[in-house]
C-alpha cells in the first residue's frame, strides 16, 4: 500500500534527484566525465572530493533504479519504526558517506593493499542504512547525533530487515558488485547506530 507523500519526504527525494541528475548529466548528455568522480582508493587522499561524490554516480541505468528503489524502502522502513524527523534522513546520509568511504579505504590500502580500486553507486550508504534500521528494530532508538528520532522497537520489522540486508549480501557476491563497498557501508550503519 502506498503511503502519501509527506512534508519531511524531502529528504528521500534530494538523493534521488542527485542521483538521477548525475546520471543524466553522465550517461544521457556526456557532459561530465563520469570516473573523474569514482571512489578511487590510490586518489582519495588527493582528491577528498570523491568521498561524496562517488556516492551520487552510478554504472547503468539499473544500477540507478536499484539505489533509488533502496531510499524508497528505507523511508517505508523508517516509517514503520515511527522515524519523528524532517531531518534524520539527511544528516544520516552526511554522516555516512565520508565514515564508509573511509572504512573502504582503510581496507583497500591497509589490507589489500590496493590503490586502484574503484567504486561508485548509492548502495554503500543503503547498507548503512539497513543496518541502522536492523539494530533500531531491536533497540529502538531515541536521537541519532542531536536529532531526535524516536525510532520504535519492531521485532516483526526486524525479520524484514534481516531478510533484505541478507539478500543484499549474498547479491554482493555477483561479479562487477562492491563486496568491500557494501560491507563498509553495513559497518559504518552499526557504528552510527552507537553515536
Amino acid at each position: 500500500m502506498l503511503e502519501k507523500i509527506s512534508k519531511d519526504d524531502w529528504q528521500y527525494i534530494l538523493p534521488c534527484m542527485a542521483c538521477t541528475i548525475c546520471f543524466v548529466a553522465t550517461d544521457v548528455f556526456g557532459i561530465i566525465d563520469k570516473p573523474s568522480f569514482f571512489y578511487w582508493s590510490g586518489r582519495l587522499l588527493h582528491e577528498p572530493y570523491r568521498i561524496i561524490t562517488a556516492h551520487f554516480f552510478h554504472g547503468d541505468f539499473n544500477h540507478l533504479l536499484t539505489n533509488i528503489s533502496g531510499i524508497i524502502v528505507a523511508r517505508y522502513l523508517l516509517k514503520s519504526l515511527s522515524l519523528q524527523s524532517d531531518y534524520f534522513f539527511i544528516t544520516f546520509i552526511l554522516f555516512i558517506m565520508p565514515i564508509q568511504s573511509f572504512i573502504l579505504w582503510c581496507v583497500d590500502i591497509l589490507v589489500y593493499r590496493n590503490p586502484m580500486s574503484l567504486a561508485i553507486g548509492f548502495s554503500g550508504v543503503l547498507f548503512g542504512i539497513d543496518a541502522f534500521i536492523f539494530m533500531a528494530t531491536i533497540y529502538g532508538k531515541k536521537k541519532f547525533i542531536c536529532i531526535r528520532c524516536d525510532l520504535k522497537k519492531n521485532p516483526r520489522l526486524n525479520k524484514s530487515i534481516s531478510l533484505l540486508t541478507g539478500i543484499g549480501i549474498i547479491w554482493s557476491f555477483l561479479p562487477g558488485i562492491s563486496l568491500s563497498g557494501h560491507m563498509s557501508g553495513l559497518l559504518a550503519g552499526f557504528l552510527l547506530f552507537w553515536l
